[in-house]
């Protein structure tokens, strides 16, 4: 998604990502970081907004943490079909890296020499 920092989706981390709002402020902030980062994935997977039917607003906390393991699971797939197509730029070392899906980042590496 091109940000310059982790996006606030993690449910549990609420309270510290918005420490001066109220819970319901906390949680339609949550669920609008939900629906940026589900309406981004659907332009990659075209369909996967079908499956990824959002909570309720007022669900129990298990419910939402149910949505962001399955939001979690997606991520994680698409970000190895990225490896697997060669669409990723891999960050870190010999024995470790992250991935991140092609992006401006790509093409600026590519033109290093």
């Amino acid at each position: 998604m091109r940000t310059e920092k982790r996006l606030p989706y993690k449910q549990s981390k609420t309270r510290n990502y918005w420490p001066t709002d109220n819970p319901a402020g906390r949680r339609t902030k949550l669920f609008r970081t939900w629906r940026a980062i589900v309406t981004a994935l659907d332009d990659e997977l075209s369909g996967i907004s079908d499956y990824l039917q959002f909570p309720a607003l007022g669900a129990p906390s298990w419910q939402l943490k149910a949505f962001e393991d399955m939001l979690d699971a997606v991520i994680c797939a698409w970000v190895g079909i990225c490896v697997l197509e060669g669409t990723s730029v891999p960050f870190g070392d010999d024995t470790s890296a992250i991935w991140i899906p092609q992006s401006a980042l790509l093409s600026s590496r590519r033109s290093r020499p």
